[in-house]
C-alpha cells in the first residue's frame, strides 16, 4: 500500500466560470465531403478562452465511465482538440472551409492543426474516420446524488477536402458536432478545469491521458485529493474501456497501468501524483490519488513524430486489432516499436524452433518486459545446440559465464510465467508437457512441478519459447549490464 493511513476524501471543484454571446447555427448540406453523422439543433456561443492552446473542460465530463464504444488515446486527444477549438471559434459554422456549400450546425478545424497536438498522418484518410467514428459509437454515463445522465460525445463528424476526398492536394478539414447537452457543457461550462493541449501531446499512454484529466481537476484544491472510489471504476475510468467488459486483477490494473501512468505524468506534465490505496485485509478496495503542482513544468517538450502507417500495418499482422495496434504504437518511442516488431517476425519466421501460437501475445509480452532492448536483434550463432551440447565445445570459462546466462533467463522466464493467467499458464504447460522427451515424460506424469528436474527443463524451454535461443550478444550484454534482457 502507498500509503497506510485513510486520508479524507475529496471531492471539491477548483473555480467556477459562466460566459455570455449567443448565436444560430444553420442548416447543413453535404457536398464534396464524408458524413459519418448528421447533427441535430441550435446552441448558444460562448466567449473564447485565453489562449488558443489552453481549453476549459467542464469537471462533470471528466471521468466519465463509459457504457458503449471505447476511448483509445487518439480518440481522447482528438475530443479535447475539438473541445479547444469548439471554444476556440465560439459557434458552429465560423471558419467553414471554402467552397463547402453547407456546414454551418458543425464547428470545423484544418486536419493540419490536429496534427500539431496529435499523433498520425494527415493523408491517413482510415485513420481520421476510423477515429471520429470511435468518438461517434461512445456513449459515457455520468451518475450523481441527484441525477443518471448517459450521452453520447459527438452527433456528427465530417471530412472535407476542398478538391475532393480522392485528391492528393487539397486541405483537409474536419467537421464535428455536439449533443445538446454536451454542446453545453463545451461551450458555457459553470465548473471546471483549464486544460493545456502540450501536455496531451506528451503523454503517450491511454491511461496516463485518462488519469491526468482527473487528477489535473484536484491540483489546486485545498485538499489535493480526488474522490475515492472502488479500483474497478476507477479502472473503467481511467482506461475508458465500457463498464460491461471484464475486469482484470488489480494485480494487473496497478502493474500494466497505474504504475506506468502515475510515471509518465509525473515525468512530463505539470502535476505529481501519488496512489492512495485502500484495503480490508490484504485486498486493495478503494484507490484515491493525492495531486500537487510540480515545482517547475518541463520545458521545451519535443512534438512526437507521427504515425507510422507501414508499422502500424506490421503490427497488425500479429493478430492485433488496429485500434490496440495505434495504442501500443503511442506508449513506445518508435525505435523501441521497431526493434520488437522485428524481434517476432525473426521468431516467427526461426523454422528451426517451435511455432509461437500467439504472435500477438508473444509481441506485446516482448515489449513490455523490454526483449529487444531498444536495438535490432543479433542472429543466433548456433541456435540449434542445448545447454549441454554447447558445454561440450565451450571453452572453461565461456561455459561458466554461459551457464549463469542460462540460469539467469530462466529463472526470469519463470517470473514471466508466474505472472500469466492461471488458465494461460495450463495451456503452456501442456505445450511443454506433450513436447517433453519421453524420459522426462515420466517426470511429468509421476510429480509434475513437484519435479526440480521437470521444473529446470520447464523453464530452460520456456525461456527459449519467448526469446529464441542463446547467442553470444545476450552473453555479452549481460556481461555488461548483469541484466539478462
Amino acid at each position: 500500500m502507498n500509503n497506510t493511513k485513510p486520508a479524507p476524501t475529496a471531492s471539491t471543484t477548483p473555480s467556477s466560470h459562466q460566459s455570455v454571446d449567443d448565436a444560430d447555427e444553420s442548416a447543413i448540406a453535404s457536398a464534396g465531403e464524408i458524413e459519418i453523422r448528421p447533427t441535430r439543433k441550435k446552441r448558444k456561443g460562448v466567449d473564447k478562452p485565453t489562449a488558443v492552446q489552453e481549453f476549459r473542460k467542464a469537471n462533470d465530463s471528466i471521468g466519465l465511465r463509459v457504457m458503449e464504444g471505447k476511448f483509445s488515446l487518439l480518440s481522447r486527444k482528438i475530443y479535447n482538440i475539438f473541445i479547444n477549438k469548439a471554444q476556440e471559434l465560439g459557434v458552429p459554422g465560423r471558419e467553414m472551409p471554402p467552397g463547402n456549400p453547407g456546414g454551418a450546425d458543425y464547428f470545423w478545424i484544418r486536419m493540419r492543426e490536429i496534427v500539431k497536438s496529435t499523433e498520425f498522418d494527415s493523408n491517413n484518410y482510415d485513420l481520421i474516420k476510423e477515429t471520429a467514428q470511435e468518438l461517434l459509437d461512445i456513449k459515457v454515463v455520468a451518475e450523481t446524488d441527484k441525477m443518471w445522465t448517459s450521452e453520447r460525445l459527438l452527433s456528427g463528424a465530417k471530412i472535407y477536402n476542398t478538391k475532393g476526398l480522392k485528391s492528393q492536394g487539397g486541405e483537409v478539414w474536419i467537421g464535428f458536432a455536439f449533443p445538446p447537452e454536451v454542446m453545453q457543457m463545451v461551450l458555457n461550462p459553470n465548473t471546471y478545469t483549464k486544460f493545456s493541449l502540450r501536455f496531451q501531446t506528451a503523454l503517450r499512454g491511454n491511461g496516463s491521458l485518462g488519469l491526468y484529466e482527473i487528477a489535473r481537476r484536484y491540483a489546486t484544491s485545498p485538499s489535493h485529493l480526488t474522490y475515492r472510489d472502488t479500483w474497478e471504476r476507477w479502472y473503467q475510468a481511467i482506461t475508458g474501456t465500457p463498464i460491461s467488459e471484464a475486469l482484470p486483477e488489480y494485480k494487473y490494473f496497478k502493474r500494466d497501468t497505474l504504475k506506468k501512468a502515475i510515471a509518465e505524468i509525473n515525468s512530463v506534465t505539470d502535476i505529481k501524483v501519488e496512489l492512495i490505496e485502500y484495503a480490508k485485509g490484504r485486498k486493495v478496495m478503494d484507490l484515491q490519488f493525492r495531486v500537487d503542482l510540480a515545482a517547475q513544468s518541463p520545458l521545451d517538450l519535443a512534438a512526437p513524430p507521427p504515425i507510422d502507417p507501414v508499422l502500424i500495418e506490421r503490427i497488425i499482422r500479429f493478430g492485433i486489432s488496429k485500434e490496440d495496434a495505434r495504442d501500443l504504437y503511442l506508449s513506445y518511442d518508435e525505435r523501441t516499436i521497431l526493434d520488437h516488431i522485428e524481434l517476432t517476425e525473426e521468431r516467427m519466421n526461426n523454422k528451426r524452433l517451435l511455432p509461437i501460437d500467439s504472435p500477438a501475445a508473444y509481441f506485446k509480452t516482448a515489449l513490455k518486459a523490454g526483449y529487444a532492448k531498444a536495438k535490432h536483434v543479433a542472429k543466433p550463432a548456433k541456435p540449434n545446440q542445448n545447454t549441454a551440447q554447447q558445454a561440450a565445445t565451450a571453452t572453461p570459462q565461456k561455459l561458466s559465464v554461459r551457464e549463469r546466462f542460462v540460469l539467469a533467463r530462466s529463472e526470469q522466464a519463470m517470473r514471466l510465467f508466474n505472472e500469466l493467467p492461471p488458465g494461460e499458464q495450463q495451456d503452456v504447460y501442456a505445450v511443454f508437457a506433450d513436447q517433453a522427451e519421453r524420459s522426462l515424460k515420466t517426470h511429468i506424469k509421476k510429480q509434475g512441478f513437484e519435479s526440480g528436474m521437470v521444473r529446470s527443463a520447464f523453464s530452460e524451454w520456456f525461456a527459449e519459447k519467448s526469446w529464441g535461443p542463446v547467442t553470444d550478444s545476450q552473453i555479452i550484454e549481460y556481461l555488461d549490464s548483469g541484466r539478462v534482457f
